[in-house]
């Protein structure tokens, strides 16, 4: 045939080789690459970046005059006096002779990336998670990072007493990301009649309500606590219920059968042959009687009644039957396993109690993992929260817009209260609210030893929060303590401090540089860097 022996020469040498080739594993499409070799590439070198600014304000410790603070990867490196930091060769280098370089902003309070059926839903409770919802409502959320804010607590206005758990988020360009492992920041009450005030009844029915969400978590806790317990119980009981059978299947492999216990001897077959008429059933056709197959009911384990009839004894006389009193365990055989052979009981899995998110909350509120969050702006209101908080034992409590916090100032400092202050600017209150001033109680909670910390309540007020803090210092706030209220002190409330609030070595890149003092009226951002990465610039 034509081409025959070029087809043969093509065709043996595979099938040669097909014995080499089935001898060697598969190598799947993606360890492919893995498996060829390659030379080793180095890992990518995070970028530096080098910050240099006229002033540097790190909110913990003095002004630093002809700064740098050096950024490597999402974090602080370094900061100190030019002189004092060296700077690699190829770090990428920011220069601001005139500039002021801070932490980014914190928004302790906004209701930023939230929509209008989030801002109203008066159906939330304690354990609805607002950062499911979060998302675009429009360009005036992109006002954050123009204003300097690299880090906010989004939560609810609804005129409800629950208001779900709050969201820490990270605004950046076209968006925003919640904190990774802090995405819930506090769970929200509102324990207010606005600023009108209410009859006295309906405040008290209000603070009833509230108290009586916390009745109950003890024993829901123990409820969950007992489950744990009982799961550990099963893991046990379930894990010697396996190891019996184990134990077995290994006997039986080793004699053919379930092996006596250590140490036991079977006794010994009877001598001799049954006599006739025995009886005993017959075994398989053509073998002998009994449960061996070697010949006349011979084996290993004899029936017990082949000892009876090598002996010659008689069938016993029947025993009357026992009553219920009388009643005993018959004496084991010789060859019965002993009572730890027998096998266990299979432990049946424990059911685990309902969950209820909303439980599930409160319980963190009650343990001191998650805050809670009251809105309470009259003075008896503000003191209806320090008595429900004295009464549950609630370790974190943070009143929102407490704006009659001034009078009860005292109390709040020994029962260690934080405040979340919004509408600080002039003439910001309807008429019902005269007699309070915003912008002065920050210098007065200041004087007092109350943290507080300064919010602008709306992303439409974003730009405004300098502004906010600059009504403060005009009002006798010193302003060292008006930058640490819209820096460090909100990331301490928001649980993230280690992370964020102020400029130190080991803390996210998150930095601001303006033209001119933050809270001069003209002032202006120049430079936004969030974890690093500049996310606005002034153009």
């Amino acid at each position: 045939m034509p081409g025959s022996s070029s087809a043969r020469r093509v065709v043996l040498p595979w099938l040669l080789a097909l014995p080499l080739i089935a001898q060697e594993p598969p190598v799947a499409p993606a360890d492919r690459a893995a498996a060829a070799p390659s030379p080793t590439e180095p890992a990518a070198k995070p970028p530096v970046l080098a910050i240099s600014a006229r002033w540097i304000h790190p909110v913990v410790g003095p002004t630093i005059e002809n700064g740098i603070v050096l950024v490597t990867g999402d974090r602080i490196t370094a900061i100190g006096p030019r002189d004092g930091v060296a700077v690699p060769a190829d770090a990428q280098r920011f220069d601001y002779p005139q500039g002021h370089l801070y932490p980014g902003l914190i928004d302790a309070l906004t209701d930023a990336y939230t929509d209008a059926a989030v801002r109203n839903d008066g159906s939330l409770d304690a354990g609805s998670e607002l950062a499911a919802g979060l998302g675009l409502r429009g360009d005036r959320d992109d006002e954050l990072l123009a204003a300097g804010i690299t880090t906010a607590f989004v939560g609810s206005r609804a005129a409800a007493a629950w208001r779900g758990q709050g969201a820490i988020v990270r605004p950046k360009t076209g968006g925003m990301d919640v904190w990774r492992d802090r995405g819930t920041g506090a769970v929200l009450m509102r324990l207010t009649a606005g600023l009108g005030g209410g009859h006295a009844l309906q405040r008290q029915q209000a603070l009833e309500a509230m108290v009586k969400a916390f009745d109950g978590l003890d024993a829901y806790k123990k409820a969950f606590d007992d489950h744990k317990k009982a799961l550990e119980k099963y893991t046990t009981d379930y894990e010697a219920y396996l190891s019996f059978y184990r134990k077995k299947k290994e006997g039986e492999k080793a004699g053919g059968a379930t092996a006596p216990p250590a140490g036991a001897t079977p006794p010994a077959p009877p001598t001799g042959n049954p006599p006739a008429g025995g009886d005993r059933p017959r075994g398989r056709r053509g073998e002998g009687g009994g449960r061996g197959n070697q010949g006349n009911g011979g084996g290993v384990f004899p029936d017990p009644s082949d000892e009876v009839l090598a002996t010659g004894a008689q069938d016993p006389k029947p025993e009357p039957p026992k009553t219920e009193a009388s009643k005993q365990d018959p004496a084991p055989a010789a060859n019965a396993p002993k009572s730890e052979d027998k096998p266990p009981a299979k432990p049946e899995f424990p059911k685990a109690p309902p969950r209820d998110p909303a439980k599930d909350a409160l319980t963190r509120v009650l343990d001191g993992s998650l805050a809670l969050r009251i809105e309470a702006i009259r003075a008896d209101e503000i003191r209806a929260a320090l008595a429900m908080a004295r009464a549950k034992k609630l370790p974190l409590v943070i009143l929102e817009q407490a704006y009659g916090a001034a009078t009860v100032a005292a109390e709040l400092a020994t029962a260690g209260v934080s405040c979340v202050l919004t509408e600080l600017l002039p003439a910001s209150l309807p008429r019902e609210a005269d007699e309070l001033d915003p912008t002065k109680l920050p210098a007065q909670l200041h004087a007092r030893g109350v943290p507080f910390a300064i919010a602008t309540g709306s992303a439409r007020r974003a730009s405004l929060l300098p502004l906010m803090a600059a009504a403060a210092i005009g009002q006798g706030l010193d302003a060292e303590a008006a930058l640490r209220a819209v820096t460090l002190t909100p990331a301490e409330l928001l649980g993230i401090a280690k992370d964020t609030g102020s400029l130190q070595a080991g803390k996210l890149a998150d930095l601001i540089v303006t033209d001119k003092p933050l809270f001069a009226s003209d002032s202006r951002v120049l430079r936004v860097l969030s974890a690093g990465a500049t996310t606005w610039e002034a153009k």
